[in-house]
C-alpha cells in the first residue's frame, strides 16, 4: 500500500482518507487543494441531505434524515476539524484562528480567505510542506485510487460548490 499522506488524491480518495486515516492530525499541515477537495465531497453530501429534507418534508423520511444527517454532521465534525487546522497550519497559523467567524461577517469572510490563500513555499513552525505525487493513469490502475484532478477542475468543483452552498441555504429558507 501506498503513503496516502504524500499523494495528491482525487475528491472521493481524499475524502477517505481524511476521514478514515487522517481524522485526529491536528498537528501537520494540509495543501490547500487537500483542504478544498474534502470540503466539496462534504458540501455535496450535505447538499443531498438538505434536498432530502425538503422533498419529504413533514413525513417520516423527512425525520429519518433529518437523523441521518445529524449522524453525519457528527461523524464528519473531528475531520473537518483537523483538516481545517491542517489547513491554517500551511499558512502558518494556529488552529484557533477558527474561531474567527464568531466575529459576524468579517470572521468568516476573514477565515475563507485564510483557508484559500496559498500555503507557505518553505518550513513554518508547523513543519515541511508535504511534496505532494501525481497519480497518473498507469498508478491509478496498479493502486485503485483515482488520478490527480487538475487545477481547472478543482476551480469548477469550487464554483459547483460555492453554488450549492447557495442552494443549500435556500432551500433551508424554503423549509421554514
Amino acid at each position: 500500500m501506498t503513503d496516502l499522506n504524500i499523494k495528491n488524491l482525487a475528491y472521493i480518495d481524499n475524502f477517505k482518507h481524511s476521514v478514515v486515516g487522517n481524522f485526529v492530525n491536528f498537528s501537520t499541515r494540509a495543501s490547500r487543494s487537500e483542504y478544498w477537495r474534502f470540503t466539496a465531497v462534504t458540501v455535496v453530501i450535505g447538499f443531498v441531505f438538505s434536498l432530502l429534507r425538503f422533498i419529504f418534508g413533514n413525513t417520516f423520511l423527512e425525520s429519518l434524515f433529518n437523523l441521518l444527517s445529524f449522524a453525519y454532521t457528527c461523524a464528519i465534525f473531528l475531520p473537518s476539524l483537523g483538516i481545517a487546522v491542517r489547513r491554517l497550519h500551511d499558512i502558518n497559523k494556529s488552529g484557533w484562528f477558527l474561531l474567527l467567524p464568531f466575529i459576524p461577517i468579517i470572521g468568516l469572510i476573514y477565515v475563507i480567505y485564510l483557508l484559500a490563500k496559498p500555503g507557505d513555499a518553505g518550513d513554518n513552525q508547523y513543519g515541511s510542506p508535504v511534496s505532494y505525487e501525481t497519480i497518473t493513469a498507469d498508478e491509478s490502475a496498479r493502486t485503485g485510487l483515482k488520478e490527480t484532478p487538475s487545477e481547472s477542475m478543482d476551480q469548477k468543483a469550487m464554483i459547483v460548490c460555492l453554488c450549492l452552498w447557495v442552494l443549500n441555504i435556500w432551500i433551508s429558507f424554503l423549509s421554514i
